[in-house]
């Protein structure tokens, strides 16, 4: 099912939704996700008098009117602060981030090439060939999925092949390495290339995002680390060994994180790492 459609499906039994977040990612989800005839209300911090998206004006949080909206649509990366405005606000309606909407409810379960579609999508911000001038580094995830779809059967053996091959090329052009087969879920987004490695023994979740300059390895014991679903990893920062990062947790620049575990919605930072609530 495409995007678009998953989406829609998913706001179907509601009338009235808002979005909160009128920037860059809100900005895409109304171009390219959301089914924006259901929008009544955007909001954002910095909105001003002249703001417009979905045909609807922007607003401030302040002066926004939650009550007749059935559903909250997050759409920045800031959303567990967003959550709790909500909160103090008063809203008590269901409230999705805009990733989350991308998946099928219940345990179905995406192939690689389901996966790489997600992918391309929150990586892609403009057209195809200025997409690929400006994000080269997505060839790495088309080349790391179809292998692995490649891979699950014996009448695709000739084209895993090819992909291993290309595979093994993109990664030194964009000095990426990614051993296929490494288990990752949906929304892999690269944010830049450049000395990023990863053990195929580490486990990582859903729209998992990656800077520059980034390990995600293992320990002197051969152990790699289980990462949670909306994790963000900053420059230059390493995640090695026996770790269990939590969803929704940020792991700070040039931070070291080694053998440790830490709960949804952390912040790491620091050599060793220590962990700090977003709340």
């Amino acid at each position: 099912m495409p995007l678009k459609s998953r989406i829609a499906s998913r706001l179907l039994p509601f009338q009235c939704v808002a979005m909160w977040g009128a920037g860059g990612l809100g900005r895409t989800a109304a171009r390219y996700w959301l089914p924006t005839h259901k929008v009544k209300l955007v909001v954002d911090l910095n909105a001003s008098a002249s703001d417009r998206l979905a045909g609807v004006e922007v607003v401030r949080p302040a002066v926004a009117d939650f009550s007749n909206i059935d559903a909250m649509v997050i759409c920045t990366s800031a959303q567990l602060a967003v959550r709790r405005e909500l909160l103090s606000a008063g809203y008590s309606g269901p409230i999705f981030y805009i990733y989350e909407l991308f998946l099928p409810e219940g345990d179905v379960r995406l192939n690689e090439l389901q996966c790489l579609a997600i992918d391309i999508a929150i990586t892609k911000n403009n057209f195809w060939p200025l997409f690929l001038l400006l994000k080269p580094q997505v060839l790495v995830n088309v080349t790391f999925r179809i292998g692995n779809w490649a891979s699950t059967g014996v009448m695709r053996r000739p084209l895993y092949w090819l992909f291993f091959v290309l595979h093994q090329l993109m990664c030194v052009i964009f000095s990426i390495q990614l051993p296929l087969r490494t288990p990752i879920g949906p929304g892999l987004l690269f944010a830049h290339y450049g000395t990023i490695v990863f053990t195929q023994r580490s486990r990582i979740g859903s729209f998992f995002t990656i800077y520059h300059g980034c390990t995600v390895g293992t320990n002197d014991s051969g152990q790699g680390p289980i990462i949670g679903d909306f994790v963000y990893q900053y420059a230059g920062s390493h995640v090695l060994g026996k770790c269990l990062i939590g969803d929704q947790t940020r792991i700070g620049a040039n931070a070291v994180v080694l053998d440790m575990q830490c709960q949804s919605g952390s912040t790491l930072v620091g050599v060793p790492a220590r962990a700090f609530s977003q709340e």
